[in-house]
């Protein structure tokens, strides 16, 4: 029981250091990601600005036509990357809690499994007590039939057994052993 005590803190400590590292690296990729997508933004930005600066230099009737689609074009790019930012901390927020759940679920397995373990172990201590009461009483049993003997006396089963109860006519030594009525019974 102490292994298995031993053995099942082991298994726990393992999971959870295998949740910890995996919430870890989890987290460390959810950090690249938004430094991307920060380098991006800021990448997206610096060329929006030297766009903006090119387009001041051509012709600003035929740029100003053209410069509010291309703004809502880097602002629609922008808005979904910090949507896929966004989704990103949600995948990683949804396998924490994952990780989380398959730890309680381990912990609960083995503690289902210990209470099975102990319930066996108590039904088979029952079931020994249980014999052993039994063997008692045959030993004592076998003890009793040691101090008796059976035998015929005149083709009916008779017992040798202790003084004082009544005996066979034919030898005072046994005493008849029979289920009919007294009556029935001749030598009385």
């Amino acid at each position: 029981m102490d292994d298995f005590v031993a053995n099942a803190a082991l298994l726990a400590a393992h999971l959870t250091r295998q949740c910890e590292r995996s919430v870890s690296d989890q987290q460390a990729a959810a950090r690249e990601l938004l430094d991307s997508v920060d380098g991006i933004g800021r990448n997206i930005a610096f060329h929006q600005t030297e766009l903006e600066q090119c387009a001041r230099g051509a012709i600003r009737d035929a740029l100003a036509q053209e410069m509010p689609a291309a703004s809502r074009s880097l602002a629609e790019a922008a808005q979904r990357l910090e949507q896929v930012g966004a989704q990103l901390q949600q995948a990683q927020a949804s396998a924490a809690l994952r990780m989380r759940i398959l730890g309680w679920k381990s912990l609960g397995s083995l503690g289902l499994f210990a209470v099975v373990l102990v319930g066996g172990s108590a039904y088979a201590a029952w079931h020994n007590i249980q014999r052993a009461e039994r063997a008692q009483v045959r030993a004592e049993v076998l003890e009793a039939l040691g101090h008796v003997a059976i035998t015929s006396c005149g083709g009916r089963p008779c017992v040798k057994l202790e003084d004082g109860l009544q005996r066979w006519a034919g030898n005072d030594e046994y005493v008849f052993v029979d289920t009919r009525a007294p009556a029935d019974v001749p030598g009385r």
